[in-house]
């Protein structure tokens, strides 16, 4: 958008014609005091000797007024103009002032007062020759050195009439008038110069005032402009966060995510992105950009300022003086800490550095935008936290945190279809603890939950990491072995049996009795083609393995048989079984 200039053309149109006019008058002016000048000597040719030498200093006086005349309006056109013509002309005129005032020094050379007048204008006219020769157009006018001219040349004017006077006794009446004409022509071109420059001053002064009020509104026009940019750049930058945090999948990448475009929006600081860990008892570093100065890896809830008032809080010289202790060493000068907190849980805070003070006031003038970034990040993380604890909640036993029996079919069905199209087998170990309602009568409900989280460990540290260990529900579990055939399968289901039967646990101040297990082996393809026969054979070599004596392992023979076999061959689920 470009700035509005109001339409100045008509006041700059009068210029020309202002100084056509000025042009004019002073040629007429000088010109009439030329003529005069020229009668004066025709009228004083009697007394030529002493006549024609005054009259020559007083008509070089003169052209140096005239001079002077020049060089001040060519000084005032070039300051309005700047215009090097004018300047030159100036210029021309005091190299011509000089020389003339040198010529008069020689000219009277006899006369003792005339010699000290002619003395201090040469030295005038040298230095307004020297200040023309360097002026420029930020300089200000020569005006005290021309009127320091113009006053000896008046002087001087003075008494050489005087002196000419005393030697026309016979021309004095004529001379007089003649000068008196002279006068009165001079004051009469000095009244129109001085009326016309005067129309070109107020101008002057009418343009600069317009101009000064263009350049504040053009000033105030392009800052509007710039905020406008400024406010797009921040709402693209808002809306592509957005936009990218909304694709991330889990806490990691909403960090990384919210730090790449914190150091975007403020360009210079650098900064990390601290949360509270799970036990809640100190906040630890997720993410940095440009390496903050001395910021402590876990560090506790109150050593932040910001986190302890709940609100944003700047540390910079003169707003505040109490330093965070999350550092390790010397705290940075200037710094900001900010709440990360979302649907009333605060998750930690945003740290930014600056290491002057102007990016301190850089980052005072994006804080609307800093803070609606946070924010975002903020709802992102606690959003993807939720959703992570829901999913776990979905798919986790909440007692031993296994999988639980929703999950094992899933993973089930998907090991078998893999099977079959790697054509591998698959192993199925049910397992289940002997005697568990004994713990229960015996020790307590709470012995019971004690004794199946610790089976839960052992079954998770003795099974491989690709395998996969669910809590089938009660005290059953099932744990499913890819790629392993029956007689690994055995081995594997008797030593987990071995590793439970060497847990030892204590409840209460008192030993529980021993633990053992009982286990059933079904494998795919061998036994069983489908999901429902591999379960229903694994649970009948379950049952068999507690009708044998408990705590053995049986391996359900090598046979295909349907499901309405395998139902009829189990005389009830594991509930109906021995216990």
């Amino acid at each position: 958008m470009s700035p509005i200039v109001p339409n100045t053309a008509p006041k700059q149109n009068r210029t020309p014609l202002l100084l056509a006019l000025s042009a004019i008058g002073v040629t007429i002016c000088v010109c009439a005091a030329g003529w005069m000048h020229y009668d004066a000597a025709v009228k004083l040719d009697q007394s030529r000797d002493w006549l024609e030498h005054s009259e020559t200093v007083i008509s070089n006086i003169q052209i140096e007024q005239q001079r002077l005349d020049r060089i001040e309006p060519a000084v005032r056109l070039f300051h309005l103009t700047q215009d090097d013509n004018n300047l030159q002309a100036a210029q021309t005129n005091s190299v011509a002032l000089h020389a003339t005032a040198l010529h008069l020094q020689q000219l009277l050379a006899d006369n003792p007062q005339q010699a000290s007048n002619t003395r201090n204008l040469v030295q005038y006219s040298e230095r307004l020759m020297h200040t023309l020769a360097h002026l420029s157009p930020q300089d200000d006018p020569p005006a005290q050195t021309a009127l320091a001219c113009r006053e000896t040349l008046s002087l001087m004017q003075t008494l050489e009439r005087e002196l000419l006077t005393q030697r026309t006794d016979d021309s004095k009446v004529n001379a007089s008038r003649n000068i008196l004409l002279s006068i009165a022509f001079t004051a009469l071109s000095m009244l129109v110069v001085i009326v016309l420059f005067g129309f070109l001053i107020r101008d002057a002064f009418r343009r600069r005032r317009d101009e000064g009020q263009i350049f504040e509104a053009n000033e105030k026009l392009a800052g509007s402009v710039r905020a406008l940019e400024r406010q797009a750049r921040e709402s693209e930058l808002i809306t592509s966060a957005r936009d990218e945090l909304q694709l991330c999948v889990n806490s990691v990448q909403a960090w990384n995510v919210s730090t790449r475009y914190l150091e975007q929006l403020l360009p210079g600081t650098s900064g990390a992105m601290c949360l509270i860990n799970h036990s809640r008892q100190s906040l630890e570093i997720s993410s940095v950009w440009n390496r903050p100065t001395n910021l402590l890896d876990g560090f506790a809830l109150d050593a932040c300022c910001g986190l302890r008032s709940g609100m944003m809080r700047w540390r910079k010289s003169g707003y505040s003086e109490v330093h965070c202790s999350h550092f390790s060493g010397a705290a940075p000068e200037n710094y900001l800490c900010l709440p990360l907190s979302a649907h009333g849980e605060t998750l930690g805070i945003v740290m930014v550095e600056c290491a002057s003070t102007g990016l301190a006031a850089m980052v005072d003038a994006n804080l609307p935008t800093l803070q609606q970034l946070v924010t975002l990040a903020a709802i992102a993380i606690a959003g993807l936290n939720l959703r992570m604890k829901l999913e776990h909640q979905s798919i986790r036993d909440g007692l031993t945190g296994l999988f639980n029996r929703h999950f094992m079919e899933i993973a089930l069905d998907r090991e078998m279809r893999r099977a079959e199209r790697q054509q591998k087998p698959l192993a199925v170990l049910m397992l289940d603890v002997d005697h568990f309602k004994q713990f229960n009568d015996t020790y307590g409900h709470e012995a019971g939950d004690t004794v199946l989280r610790e089976v839960a460990e052992t079954l998770r540290l003795t099974v491989r990491t690709e395998d996969i260990v669910c809590r089938y529900g009660g005290e059953e579990f099932v744990v499913i072995l890819p790629e392993v055939n029956g007689q690994e399968a055995v081995e594997r289901a008797d030593r987990i049996r071995q590793m439970v039967g060497e847990v030892r646990l204590r409840f209460r101040a008192q030993s529980l009795r021993e633990i053992t297990i009982s286990a059933g082996v079904a494998v795919y393809p061998d036994n069983a083609d489908t999901l429902e026969q591999l379960l229903r054979l694994a649970d009948r070599a379950l049952y068999a393995a507690k009708h044998q004596g408990r705590n053995r392992v049986v391996l359900t023979p090598t046979q295909r048989v349907t499901d309405v076999e395998a139902s009829a061959a189990l005389p009830g689920s594991l509930s109906s079984a021995l216990i």
